[in-house]
């Protein structure tokens, strides 16, 4: 298994920066338009096909879609914080992910609760921790491209100080 590179958790920090901007703009489509309301308080079943898994009928798509979307981008938020803990020993990087990843299941939560209840301050709460781990990602990934990080591990294995992946 070939190990981590910085340049790949920095690819894989910026996608997941990206999908996760693009999963709360479909969030805010599904708020607005009401969507989320289409899986009856289902949830995480929206009660179609498959299981309930499928959406029900075509309304409801935004709202399996965004489901969809935000179960992708979890393990993705995950998958990079791992990453970045085992390339990056810069501790506000760790700050940074660590904070998002200590609200994800807060956000999962709440996630439930718009469906479930669908209240103005739900809704605002779910939207402001979307935003917290966004905000998280934002600036770890960007301060994975800052090259202060420390570069003594690179300089003991290539002898340079300045790591070849960089």
């Amino acid at each position: 298994m070939q190990a981590l590179s910085r340049r790949g958790v920095r690819i894989l920090a910026v996608v997941t920066t990206v999908l996760t901007g693009l999963l709360i703009l479909l969030g805010v489509y599904t708020a607005a338009t009401g969507t989320g309301l289409t899986c009856q308080g289902r949830w995480p079943l929206c009660g179609g096909p498959l299981f309930g898994l499928l959406p029900p009928n075509y309304a409801s798509i935004p709202e399996w879609t965004h489901r969809l979307v935000a179960s992708i981008t979890g393990f993705f938020i995950l998958g990079t914080a791992y990453g970045a803990w085992k390339v990056f020993d810069q501790r506000r990087i760790h700050v940074a992910l660590a904070v998002a990843i200590l609200v994800l299941p807060v956000q999962i939560l709440l996630g439930r609760e718009t469906v479930v209840t669908y209240t103005a301050l739900v809704q605002t709460l779910h939207h402001a921790a979307a935003l917290v781990i966004f905000g998280g990602f934002v600036s770890g990934t960007a301060w994975m491209f800052d090259g202060t990080e420390t570069r003594h591990e690179s300089a003991a294995t290539t002898g340079h100080g300045v790591n070849a992946d960089d």
